[in-house]
């Protein structure tokens, strides 16, 4: 029974856990997002301010018709307006031809910086549209000095009706509309635009920057990532909650904690359980890859939700460097030794170990922290102890530091039976989990599963869903969400009256 990372499969299709993991960090940035977003709105507003040059438009307007100048219009029948009508349309090209457009600047009297305005320079200040479905063509004259445009557009108009009777002899266009000179700018509809794209550009980088983090990370994100990626069963998946209040943790005795947080380590204790019985395993080590995993809270909760069947249940904390099994419980341990004392034979077996009726609990604990932890642990009385407890205990769960970061879990781990990982969502490299999975199989002693903590709601409703087959279960698991990192201060709740080992 060995779940190797060699063993690990291959997801192609569209996990959309995943995707929801980038939305849920995206929405948890949005002061980011926001902030950016600002500030690029506002680089748009001054860049469209800075930018901005005046524009001047003189309008005007002409009606054309396909009869002779001196006809009346009364007597125009359908056809010819229809005939004026496309005539509009073909007089649009006489309207920014190159030599009218020269005759224009030639006549405007108007030079720039000295020299005079050539039809090209016009060309590109006017604009021509034709009015659907009648006979009338606009024209406007768009400049950055207001003089510009209404000399323009007076050179415009007084050339206009000669210019296109010369071209198309048999009709006529007048001007309907005479061109004012223009006293007001066009707005400038630059800063808006500008502004808003600022706002979008400066959110989607902040966002884009977010997925690149989360995808070169390479986390856990999911609970699916420990099979897929690690090649590790799921012992069981425990979702985030908020940290409790100073001196208060999340215990399963606790009724307080909730009934779907109890739930999720009961399916915990019961897979467990299925594994002892099928491999004769008693001592399971509990670890994790980093600090501030919550294997120390799911170690205890474990350990309670076993000691529940009835069962003689022995917890370890072998965390010596950062002894919180007692914190944990809300127990005073100032007195006892623990499991240094035993294996340095300052104190026996039988007084180490207290019996907490409250919990229905062993307990081998202690609230010194230990410098040379890992030279004790590999002395070889530890041996003996190990076993004489596998004898004692139907259970023997044990707390240890963190396997990626110190050899403790490595040491303790060859007087254990199996090994039980902790991985959190989103915090060590999937690349360093594997590592210390690697260490912790290398000690002889095989990874059974992981646990992941700190889940989403919706990874644990399907995780539960898929360990309940055939039975109603419920959609939801609650958890827990934080650790205790090393060099964090020490504080006990109040004291248990304790007893000793009792069979």
């Amino acid at each position: 029974m060995e779940y190797n990372t060699k063993n690990a499969q291959v997801n192609d299709g569209i996990d959309f856990q995943v995707i929801a993991q980038y939305a849920v960090r995206i929405v948890q940035k949005w002061w980011a997002i926001l902030l950016s977003a600002v500030i690029c709105a506002s680089v748009g507003f001054i860049i469209a301010k800075v930018t901005y040059v005046p524009k001047y438009t003189c309008t005007m307007e002409f009606a054309v018709s396909n009869r002779a100048e001196n006809t009346s219009s009364a007597g125009q029948t359908s056809s010819d307006i229809n005939a004026s009508t496309m005539l509009a349309k073909n007089y649009l090209r006489l309207t920014t031809s190159a030599d009218f457009m020269n005759t224009v600047a030639s006549q405007s009297g108007y030079t720039v910086n000295g020299k005079p305005l050539t039809g090209a320079a016009v060309k590109k200040m006017i604009k021509s549209t034709h009015i659907e479905d009648t006979s009338f063509i606009v024209v406007t004259i768009t400049s950055s000095d207001p003089k510009v445009s209404y000399s323009v557009a007076k050179s415009y108009v007084n050339n206009f009706e000669n210019f296109a009777k010369g071209i198309l002899p048999s009709t006529n266009a007048k001007v309907s509309e005479l061109p004012v000179e223009p006293e007001y700018a066009n707005p400038n509809n630059t800063t808006l635009l500008y502004s808003l794209l600022g706002f979008v550009f400066g959110a989607a980088i902040v966002m884009l920057a977010i997925c690149i983090i989360i995808f070169i990370k390479d986390t856990a994100k999911v609970p699916d990532d420990i099979t897929n990626k690690l090649g590790q069963k799921i012992i069981g998946s425990i979702v985030h909650l908020k940290k409790p209040t100073e001196n208060k943790s999340l215990l399963i005795t606790d009724k307080k904690t909730g009934f779907m947080f109890i739930e999720s380590f009961k399916l915990i204790r019961t897979k467990l359980e299925n594994i002892a019985k099928r491999h004769d395993y008693k001592v399971f080590v509990f670890t994790s890859t980093m600090e501030n995993e919550g294997k120390t809270t799911i170690a205890t909760n474990t350990a309670l939700a076993l000691a529940k069947t009835g069962k003689s249940v022995l917890l370890i904390d072998a965390d010596l460097r950062k002894p919180s099994v007692c914190k944990e419980l809300g127990i005073s341990a100032a007195n006892d030794l623990g499991l240094p004392g035993v294996v340095s034979g300052e104190r026996t077996l039988s007084d180490s170990i207290k019996y907490f009726e409250k919990f229905n609990l062993f307990l081998l604990v202690t609230s010194q922290p230990i410098a040379e932890s890992a030279e004790l642990l590999s002395a070889d009385e530890m041996s003996d102890v190990m076993d004489a407890v596998r004898n004692e205990f139907d259970y023997v769960i044990i707390d240890t530091p963190p396997a990626g970061l110190v050899a403790d879990a490595s040491i303790i781990a060859q007087y254990a039976d199996a090994n039980v990982m902790v991985v959190r969502r989103d915090r060590a490299s999937m690349r360093r989990i594997r590592r210390t999975i690697d260490d912790m199989s290398g000690t002889g002693k095989e990874v059974v599963g992981c646990i992941y903590n700190d889940a989403e709601n919706g990874s644990v409703l399907s995780f539960i869903k898929k360990n309940k087959k055939g039975k109603k279960g419920y959609g939801y698991g609650y958890g827990y969400g934080y650790g205790y990192g090393y060099g964090y201060g020490y504080g006990y709740g109040h004291d248990n009256e304790s007893k000793k080992p009792k069979k």
